[in-house]
């Protein structure tokens, strides 16, 4: 233990002290009165506070769209809206059935399907349940209107499972078409069809939207269907309260699971299926209900805020016959309330939070991509959590002081109902964190110390080395400190937009996958410590009203500290990548150009194999000419992966017998018209 706090303090600390007082000495020299508006003016929705951007202790990224982004990138996946901010990396595996992969600072990384380690949040609607677990299926990337990145760890926000935030909203800006529709096709039998309206009828203010995409996938056995649409309504109740409330549902009727592949078959037949994957019919469906409610209420002296959301899911996953076939019945949800005092000399809010979920879960044998009549899983899953938590911030002058402390108690509990028993697991965490910030006009520089932790969850506990009911008693929830400091400001009049930052998060109990028998489930066990330390950087550069440049480039080394694979690389973790988005506006043409490269990284904790690094150029046009009266047509096309590259998107991470990797499309294109009505 003592090697691995002298190795975190060399490679991490000491870095930070050096570079704390440069960033000084580099915003000062910098110095004009351009910032304060610029960045004050946002607030960070993602830290469950009053925090802005300017006054941010903590290192945080922001995406507001342009209608004409919106319009020529009507994305399918996450990847095309995160590849230009630092720290985090969406992985698009083109499985609908296992979802987008996500880390942020390499944290989230063992994932086999869905998110780890990360708090997902899509119109104030958590979607991470109360073990952790995020489904993305619910987010329609081409609605997502702005996104707020927290790159640290933040339990003292959001307790469980948030080694890092990712919070973005749907709703259209006021001023944005009130009826847009579109559509597009492509490549693999690709279609999607879209709806948004927004409108203010009787003082109620209206946001809703829709859409229905169906693709035959790049490789054999990965088509996929999917609905999805969210209704909102908010209204003032009086001049000092107001309630939001909020529906959202998606659907997936199909998604077929093609397998990962070797690193031959993914170089020479990157659109093959693993033939066992489609002789069991491997794949998912679902069904899902969201539902939010907000209540502010001001009652002179500070701010009540109010909030609740449910979730209902009904899962259906056939997968190899050794495994059988899943179901799943989820009922989840939670409430919160907070109070932001007004009147005193220092800021303070005080709040509680507690969640709640309930998984019916059947496993059966799987007969052709139906379940059989062998019951092998019959249980229930039950999982809950209560948290108090205060957060406080002290300006003087220039420097904003900011101390967040929260407590979080969580309970596992299964039925077992075949076996008759039951079993119980719980946990007691206090997470504190502590910032500062300071204004120098033109730029901010900020620090802070902050912390988390990553329970196991109900899979994870579940799928237990050695087999056996109930949950496993030898695993144990990820605990993380973190530190960082960074500069982030403006120069040139605004034309320039910068955010440079150093990290490093040491993680305990790290919670490692692995699988005994092909196809077989994931196991999971504590395989020591980690240690993260990096940079992030980030520019937005506006040389001309025409022009716009954006350009990140992040590097990061997560590595084992000890145990068995003390010294290796934390496999699926790119230690390099950048990503750049070049748009120009000439006339009513919109033109943009992505440029995406990732560096070589591992795909087992032995690293003993590795992904290849590769190069990814997009490009995309929209046309804005056709304008009438009251409404306006609108061209695009988009073309990925211009130069046919033959890369590897992702990978499994130890998955059995060396079938790691998740392979790319090839060049496709995407062509479609989009309908404005005002």
């Amino acid at each position: 233990m003592k090697s691995t706090i002298r190795k975190f303090t060399f490679k991490v600390f000491f870095p930070l002290l050096f570079f704390f007082p440069s960033t000084i000495l580099f915003a000062q020299e910098n110095s004009s009165d351009t910032l304060a508006v610029v960045l004050d003016e946002i607030r960070v929705e993602a830290a469950h506070s009053s925090i802005t951007i300017g006054r941010s202790p903590v290192s945080v990224s922001y995406l507001n769209r342009s209608e004409a982004d919106i319009t020529a990138r009507p994305a399918v996946t996450m990847d095309e809206l995160t590849f230009t901010l630092p720290g985090i990396w969406v992985s698009n595996r083109e499985n609908a059935a296992l979802g987008e992969r996500m880390t942020v600072r390499g944290m989230g990384w063992r994932s086999p399907f869905g998110l780890r380690g990360v708090m997902v949040v899509l119109d104030d609607i958590p979607l991470t349940v109360a073990d952790g677990q995020t489904i993305m299926n619910m987010v329609d990337p081409a609605m997502v209107q702005s996104i707020e990145l927290l790159r640290g760890p933040s339990a003292t926000y959001w307790g469980n499972s948030s080694g890092g935030v990712l919070y973005m909203r749907t709703n259209p800006p006021a001023d944005s078409p009130r009826l847009m529709l579109r559509s597009f096709g492509g490549a693999y039998n690709t279609m999607k069809y879209e709806a948004r309206w927004h409108d203010t009828i009787g003082g109620v203010r209206w946001n809703a939207y829709g859409s229905y995409f169906e693709s035959d996938g790049f490789r054999e056995h990965s088509a996929s269907e999917l609905i999805r649409g969210g209704v909102s309504a908010g209204f003032d109740l009086s001049t000092n309260s107001s309630l939001e409330t909020r529906i959202a549902f998606s659907g997936m009727p199909k998604a077929q699971h093609p397998g990962s592949l070797s690193a031959d078959d993914a170089a020479n037949s990157p659109s093959m299926a693993w033939p066992a994957f489609v002789d069991a019919g491997a794949g998912k469906d679902f069904m899902q209900w969201m539902a939010s409610t907000r209540y502010l209420y001001n009652t002179g002296s500070g701010l009540l805020t109010v909030s609740a959301h449910g979730t209902l899911r009904d899962f259906n996953n056939p997968l190899l016959p050794n495994v059988g076939y899943i179901s799943v019945d989820r009922v989840a949800g939670g409430s919160r309330a907070t109070y932001d005092f007004d009147n005193l000399p220092f800021n303070l809010q005080l709040g509680g939070e507690v969640k709640f979920q309930r998984d019916e879960r059947e496993q059966r044998n799987n007969v052709n991509g139906q379940p059989g009549d062998q019951l092998r899983i019959d249980q229930t899953d039950k999982v809950s959590s209560q948290a108090l938590f205060a957060q406080t911030a002290f300006a003087l002058n220039r420097l904003t002081l900011n101390i967040g402390l929260r407590a979080d108690r969580m309970v596992f509990g299964v039925d077992d109902f075949l076996e008759n028993e039951n079993s119980n697991r719980s946990f007691f965490t206090v997470n504190p964190s502590v910032g500062i910030n300071y204004d120098l006009n033109n730029a901010r520089i900020f620090a802070s110390i902050s912390s988390s932790f990553d329970a196991p969850t109900t899979t994870e506990f579940r799928n237990r080395p050695g087999g056996g009911t109930g949950f496993n008693p030898d695993l144990l929830p990820e605990r993380t400190i973190g530190a960082e400091t960074g500069v982030r400001g403006t120069l040139n009049n605004s034309r320039i937009e910068y955010d440079v930052t150093l990290f490093g998060l040491n993680i305990t109990d790290l919670i490692v996958p692995f699988q005994k028998v092909d196809g077989g489930p994931d196991l999971f066990r504590n395989e020591g410590n980690t240690v993260h330390y990096g940079l992030e950087s980030h520019i937005r550069f506006y040389p001309s009203n025409r022009y716009s440049v954006d350009f990140m480039y992040t590097w990061i080394n997560a590595e084992f500290a000890d145990g068995e694979f003390e010294g290796n690389e934390i496999p699926g973790v790119a230690p390099h990548r950048v990503g750049t988005m070049l748009t120009g506006r000439f006339g009513e043409h919109t033109i943009t150009t992505d440029v995406e490269w990732i560096g070589e990284y591992f795909a087992d904790s032995a690293n003993s194999t590795s992904n290849d690094p590769y190069f990814l150029i997009n490009g995309r046009w929209s046309f804005s000419g056709l304008n009438f009266e009251m409404w306006r047509l609108q061209p695009f096309v988009s073309v990925h992966n211009l130069l046919n590259q033959r890369y590897n998107t992702s990978v499994s991470v130890n998955a059995f017998g060396g079938r790691y990797f998740e392979p790319g499309s090839s060049r496709n294109v995407r062509a479609g018209i989009r309908l404005d009505v005002f």
